[in-house]
């Protein structure tokens, strides 16, 4: 019994085998026409035509009613609209006007759907990078590469793995994706490795009449912008930075911003916008932050400048004193000379003496006379040895 199941399991898998290798393909939602085959040119109407599909009979001439599915003069199948349903054997039988069969054919329609247009993308991994051929819906298709519009027959797999040192500037990159009822080939892809880019934040400063807003995301070199407000993209804006009015906010609305390059692509928080806890465009806090900060650096400026001037004033009285220590000894000894000796009379002065001219040299600070005691004797004066002159 298990011998028998085995025979009977092979014959099927021949027999499939067979059918696919004769299979007649048809593409998903496109018509089909399933040739008759007949030779003798258009069929006579004396002929009894049956198509069938499995049990269900797909068309008979012997039916008055509407057919439908249509034929062609010669007895072939029209199928306008292929769907997957459609798969399968189809048998056409002519029988005479006697009832005896005159031809038979079997027809294996195997419908495909049409590929889509695939994509390239990229991953970047160290000294190489990989391509990828994105064909969208898993369908059984065949890859094939080009560079340049040169086919690399030797690459049919979904990926490609490139080196970066023989890649040239210059250098396009395509796939085609292609089974028995299509063919599509994507758009040239010039590979670029870079960092992708980073999750953008939407800051925002509110004026008078209007609210900018700004998308930061790091690096821009060959980034993509775009705006959204309650997750409907916004036509047109493509910068960095956006105006709003301030009359057409509404306390539900919130922005976000998205940044792409060709390998990746990263949206930004929504934010909603409230400009009635800002001063000058900036929040309350970090305003007050600032001020405080400003005006502590300016209180400890001052205090510099102050201790400065101070410094400096008590440096220049200091100079002031020791000058005037230093020119002291000079107009001491002038002084004590006026004391002891004090001017003649300048009607006894000779009249045949020049005047001399003093010359005074710096002379040590003369020390204080000491006090005589209370019980000293005087001191006896010689008397004169001269002879007294007599009055006559």
């Amino acid at each position: 019994m298990a011998m028998l199941l085995l025979i009977w399991l092979i014959f099927l898998s021949l027999r499939f085998s067979d059918a696919e290798k004769n299979c007649v393909y048809a593409a998903e939602g496109k018509p089909k026409l399933i040739d008759l085959e007949y030779e003798e040119g258009a069929l006579d109407k004396k002929l009894h035509l049956k198509w069938t599909h499995g049990s269900k009979i797909y068309y008979n001439s012997k039916k008055t009613t509407e057919q439908k599915y249509p034929i062609t003069s010669n007895g072939s199948l029209i199928l306008n609209n292929v769907q997957l349903e459609n798969n399968g054997t189809y048998q056409a039988t002519i029988y005479n006007d006697m009832g005896r069969r005159v031809k038979f054919t079997e027809t294996a329609l195997c419908v495909l759907s049409p590929v889509f247009k695939p994509k390239v993308t990229q991953t970047c991994t160290g000294p190489n990078f990989k391509l990828w051929c994105d064909v969208g819906k898993p369908v059984s298709v065949d890859i094939t590469w080009s560079l340049n519009e040169i086919k690399l027959l030797e690459h049919t797999d979904t990926t490609l793995e490139v080196t970066k040192a023989t890649l040239k500037p210059e250098d396009r990159y395509t796939c085609t994706a292609s089974n028995p009822v299509s063919m599509e080939t994507s758009d040239d892809f010039k590979p670029r490795c870079t960092e992708p880019v980073s999750k953008p934040s939407v800051k925002y400063t509110c004026n008078s009449t209007a609210v900018i807003l700004t998308c930061d995301f790091g690096n821009s070199a060959g980034v993509y912008v775009t705006w959204s407000r309650n997750g409907e993209q916004l036509p047109g804006n493509k910068s960095t930075t956006i105006n709003v009015v301030k009359a057409t906010l509404e306390p539900r609305d919130r922005y976000a911003c998205t940044a792409s390059d060709k390998s990746s692509e990263e949206k930004s928080d929504d934010v909603n916008i409230d400009c009635k806890g800002l001063l000058f465009g900036m929040e309350l806090w970090l305003m007050v932050l600032i001020l405080g900060s400003g005006g502590s650096l300016l209180l400890m400026l001052l205090m510099i400048i102050l201790i400065c001037v101070c410094r400096s004033h008590r440096q220049q009285k200091r100079h002031l004193e020791e000058e005037e220590l230093r020119l002291t000894p000079l107009t001491q000894p002038t002084r004590q000379c006026s004391l002891n000796h004090p001017p003649q009379n300048p009607q006894t002065r000779p009249k045949n003496k020049a005047r001399a001219q003093p010359n005074y040299r710096p002379q040590a600070r003369p020390r204080p006379q000491q006090p005589l005691p209370d019980k000293a004797e005087p001191i006896a004066m010689p008397r004169s040895t001269r002879p007294r002159k007599h009055k006559s």
